[in-house]
Formats: structure tokens, sequence, C-alpha cells
């Protein structure tokens, strides 16, 4: 059981209780105000129709964020994921700054005057890309930057060896211990955070990494918080995270035209590119992209808010494992509010607005490669004469596909 581990079944457990306190449901209620006074999408009907179930899902994401915020207690709880059932608990969604359904992303609090030690058993079948990202303060926790927080140390899975075990071991902290891969920290006594990224490709056969955390080195640990506390940091959190995922919104994607994706940045473990999308009932989006080289391609659409639209039962995003390529071996997507009968129909689940990402990690993509072929706005009608043939789609074929995708998700539960 990667995922279902004794920590995080019960931290879960306790972000329930979190959540069902008064005070959680006061946050709730100030983000999605917040939300509805936005001058870009708090009147339209796509922000109005999403603001609350995002103003949830955020607020969730703000109380995994205290559960996990003590750098001298640090544990991985596997965060920011769909809804989810398991074990007796049924977690709500806690997506949010354009998340991606491919991702299995995994935090832990650190700082810059402990040391820690990772350990990692990398299964059979392996993400497509797995990373080791270290963050110098919490994120959101300063001017809005394009990764949330500032970056001190990224080992991606091309740079970490695995003994006969298929076992690794990285440590983390201010200064290096032993001849072990090491990620450098500079944060101060705020604290910053550890992020577990592992990108999966193949729902069906690819298995997140089996990791675990231990503070080996630091100050003596103060007292654990209490319950009360804990309610008062996700309460700050989810209030915080609101205000600076729609800052982001507004101050990087908002600002672009419409229905047009850029050429993607590089990023420390990729590149990506996002932007923003409204269309008519009978419009969608053709986008096609270009793998050029990398392992893994992710294209998602969300909400105007950022929380990326329904994707285990719906196609809300779509990997280049999950998609039928072009002969070329490009990919080609269609973007639409309604099934236009194509295999790769990016779902918005009924919003005619929001905003969409491309991804590109692992492989040889160069950076100066041009892996956004084509962006325009098509017929409804016609979009399905875009695609060839074999990529066609009945509604009987379209359920069998959501079906695979609900027992695909459903592996990581187990």
């Amino acid at each position: 059981m990667t995922l279902a581990t004794e920590a995080q079944l019960e931290l879960e457990r306790l972000a329930l209780d979190i959540l069902a306190t008064p005070e959680l449901g006061a946050a709730r209620s100030r983000v999605a105000e917040l939300y509805r006074n936005d001058a870009n999408y708090g009147s339209h009907p796509a922000g109005v129709a999403s603001l609350e179930a995002a103003a949830a899902s955020i607020t969730t994401a703000g109380v995994q964020h205290a559960l996990v915020a003590d750098p001298s207690r640090p544990a991985f709880l596997w965060s920011a994921n769909a809804a989810h059932s398991w074990h007796g608990i049924d977690m709500p969604n806690s997506g949010y700054g354009i998340d991606n359904p491919d991702n299995v992303h995994r935090r832990a609090a650190v700082d810059g005057r402990s040391t820690y030690v990772v350990r990692g058993r990398v299964p059979e079948v392996p993400a497509a890309q797995f990373s080791f990202i270290c963050y110098a303060s919490p994120e959101a926790d300063g001017a809005v930057t394009r990764e949330g927080a500032a970056i001190d140390a990224v080992l991606l899975s091309t740079q970490l060896e695995l003994d006969a075990d298929r076992r690794l071991e990285i440590t983390v902290g201010p200064d290096s211990v032993d001849a072990r891969p090491h990620l450098r920290t500079t944060t101060s006594g705020r604290g910053g955070w550890l992020l577990v990224r592992d990108a999966l490709t193949d729902w069906e056969t690819q298995d997140p990494l089996w990791i675990e955390i231990e503070r080996i080195g630091g100050p003596p640990a103060g007292p654990a918080p209490t319950f009360a506390e804990l309610v008062d940091l996700a309460v700050a959190r989810a209030e915080t995270l609101g205000h600076y995922w729609l800052d982001y919104n507004n101050e990087l994607i908002h600002v672009r035209a419409l229905n047009t994706l850029n050429q993607p940045k590089p990023r420390p473990f990729g590149a990506s590119v996002a932007g923003r999308f409204e269309l008519a009932e009978d419009e969608g989006l053709l986008v096609v992209l270009d793998p050029c080289g990398a392992d893994y391609v992710g294209f998602e659409a969300t909400d105007p808010w950022g929380v990326t639209r329904p994707s285990v039962a719906a196609t809300g995003g779509l990997n280049n494992r999950q998609v039928r390529p072009n002969e070329d071996g490009t990919f080609s997507y269609l973007l639409a509010a309604t099934d236009p009968g194509v295999h790769n129909w990016l779902s918005t689940s009924g919003l005619s607005a929001g905003m969409i990402t491309a991804r590109w990690q692992g492989g040889e993509m160069t950076e100066d490669a041009e892996p956004v072929v084509d962006v325009r706005v098509v017929p409804l009608d016609q979009a399905a004469s875009l695609f060839p043939s074999s990529h066609r789609m009945s509604a009987a074929e379209r359920q069998q596909q959501l079906d695979r995708r609900a027992a695909s998700f459903a592996r990581r539960l187990r």
C-alpha cells in the first residue's frame, strides 16, 4: 500500500475533523466570497457555476498544508488530489493551482536548521518521471511566482541511483551529510517544504514511489500543535492559498489572449505553458501538441479558479498515453463542454470558460523546442472531421473509456 500508509489515513481522518469545524466552514465561505468579488470571473457564468466547489477544494488543501506544516515532525501527505473513498474515509477534492491528475503529490515540511533523510523504493513500473523538489518558504507565502514559492533544489529520477532492491536514499538540509544525493535548504525559521512528484502516464501499470522521511538532526522539537492550533493554522492556510492563487491566475494567466497557447517555458523538471479559453456552446478548441522527445505530456482544463475539471469520471486531463496519436506522432485534442464524438476529448464538464495547461517532462526535449503546433476555435459540429476516423467514439465507447479511467485511478487507492 504505497499511498495508504498509516500516517496518510490518520492525517486524512484528522483533516475531516478539522473541515467539520465552524471555523473551516467560515473560511470556505470567505474564499467563496473572494472569488465572487473577482472582477474577471466573479459574475461570469463559468465562474459562478464553479466557485463554491473551487473554494471547498482549496480549503481542503489548506487543511492538508496545516497538517504537515511542522518541520520538526515531518510526514509525507498525499494531497492536491481527486476526491476518493478508501479504508472507510471519504476525502473531498483538494485540487488547486492548476492541479494535475497524472501527478501524485506528497509534501512534508522541512526547515533550514534541520537535516532529514528520505528513503524510497522504486516500483517495478515507475512513473514516467519522479522528482524531489525542495522549496525555500511555505507555499503562497510571498509575491506571486511561477512555482508558488522559490525553489532551493531539485533531484530528478534520472539523477538517482538505486541499489539492488530498487531503493534510494537522499538527504535534505543546510549541509550534505555524506555521499548520498543531497537537497540543500536555505530557508530560515519560517520553514519550507519538500514535494515528491510522480508523473504517471499509464495509470493502469505505473505506481508511485514508496517513501518515508525522518528528521535526523536539528534543534529540539517544540510541543506538538493542539487541535485548536491546527484549526487556526488551517484557516490561515486556506485563506492564504485562496488569495495567492487568485492573484496568480489574474496576474499570470487571465491577462493572456483567449483561446491561444504560447510556446512553453522551461521549469526545473520540464516545461509548461498555460492559457485561458472561452467558447460558445457550438464551439470547440482544437489543440495540437508535439511531444518533442518528452516522456510525459499532459494537457488539462481547469475552471476559472484553477481547479482541474473532473478527470477520473471525466476527461478533464489527458496525457500522452491516454490519447490516440496522429500519424506524425503529434497529439490533437478537442476541448469542449459537450462530447464531440472523438477519443481525445478534453472535457470542461459543461463550463464555457476556464484555463488550459500543457506540460512536458522527462526525456530529451530541447529548450528551443516549439511543441505547441496549433490552437484554434472550430465549429463543434465539424470537430470530428478534423480527426482520423480511428479517433471517432460512440457513446458506448465513451462510457468504456470512462470506466477504464475510474478503474485505473482506483489502483492508487489499494
